[in-house]
């Protein structure tokens, strides 16, 4: 049904933080020129990209905004993991949005702070138009942009409030979502002592966590809609397995 592959595709997108971003190339006209995008997603839950003004992305990018951007699911098999593909255009963010836009973004890139404000750097925002999402055998399907993304009700003020909370006062409990949730890092091991869990943002559906350079998606059992309720959901992730 297309009303669960929307939520898997989202899935996806929320689990992710890099993909492949495809621009039509000024250089040679009439080609596709693709390269690797870290991301984070906006309030509406749209990717939202910091690329620099020296970029090939950008000039592509300033003279025709049309693109593509695909992520896809880990896997041995690449052939048969999940991936989306969106297809829209991609604009420099108004004015009006840079401030929470960054705050968000350098939670989840915190070394991006810096060559933003020493370099000519510039969000870009990614709306789509269509979305195609391959989730195996015989689960392909062009999906509405309004059944992938969707607003986080914790934008701005309250998600950082949220988030400052959790990693000033709550580092255990941080830690004790890593464990429950059978992450490890790459090597296989267990997550050392000196590997302290950041929480990065938090949305409707889950929350995302920061293990060093690698940032991790744990999903709530339950959407929330309120602090309240996102509040609960975290005491109960906090308790569960002690």
């Amino acid at each position: 049904m297309k009303e669960d592959a929307g939520v898997d595709a989202r899935a996806l997108l929320l689990g992710a933080y890099q993909g492949v971003l495809s621009t039509l190339s000024q250089d040679m006209p009439g080609y596709p020129f693709g390269s690797v995008a870290p991301y984070c997603l906006d309030a509406s839950g749209a990717p939202l990209f910091l690329i620099s003004d020296l970029a090939q992305h950008t000039k592509n990018l300033r003279a025709n905004p049309r693109c593509s951007f695909i992520v896809i699911a880990g896997g041995d098999d690449i052939q048969a993991s999940a991936r989306l593909t969106l297809v829209g255009v991609c604009q420099p963010l108004p004015a009006a949005d840079i401030e929470a836009a960054a705050q968000r973004y350098y939670r989840y890139f915190p070394e991006s702070q810096d060559f933003h404000r020493i370099h000519d750097f510039r969000f870009f925002r990614l709306q789509p138009e269509r979305c195609r999402f391959i989730g195996g055998f015989g689960r392909i399907h062009w999906l509405p942009p309004e059944t992938v993304l969707r607003a986080n009700p914790f934008e701005g003020e309250r998600e950082a409030g949220i988030v400052g909370h959790m990693n000033e006062d709550h580092a255990d409990a941080l830690r004790h979502y890593v464990m429950q949730a059978g992450m490890a890092l790459p090597d296989g091991i267990a997550l050392p002592d000196n590997v302290a869990p950041v929480m990065t943002g938090i949305d409707a559906e889950g929350l995302h966590l920061r293990l060093g350079s690698r940032i991790v998606r744990i999903a709530f059992a339950a959407p929330v809609e309120t602090p309240l309720a996102a509040r609960e959901t975290l005491v109960a992730m906090a308790r569960a397995g002690r």
